[in-house]
């Protein structure tokens, strides 16, 4: 099977262990903590235990206790991919993270 195509518009980079996603929710209901896989200014891979659909707009909550960061993004579900019994949900921020937000997430 090919490897899929790279749609992203910018680079993701691997979060660092105190990175977390304790809130990620469609309007109308709340799934729990997540765990973020990677992040850009533009997006993040998120893995779930439950599939969220494609053209659904959420909210996440990117956060890193360590460093005081936590912030509420407004985001659309690009695509929810089977991984390991979870799955990984492709997101795009309406609003790009600034460098020092991610920054927050990645350093």
């Amino acid at each position: 099977m090919p490897e899929p195509v790279d749609r992203r518009g910018a680079e993701r980079f691997q979060v660092n262990a105190d990175a977390s996603c304790p809130f990620l929710s469609p309007v109308v209901e709340d799934f729990g903590p997540v765990k973020i896989r990677d992040v850009s200014m533009l997006g993040a891979g998120l893995l779930t235990s439950r599939r969220v659909e494609p053209g659904t707009t959420i909210a996440v909550t990117l956060a890193n206790k360590s460093k005081g960061f936590s912030k509420t993004v407004i985001a659309k579900v690009v695509h929810a991919t089977p991984v390991l019994g979870n799955f990984l949900v492709g997101v795009t921020f309406t609003t790009p993270i600034t460098y020092q937000e991610m920054s927050a997430l990645v350093l």
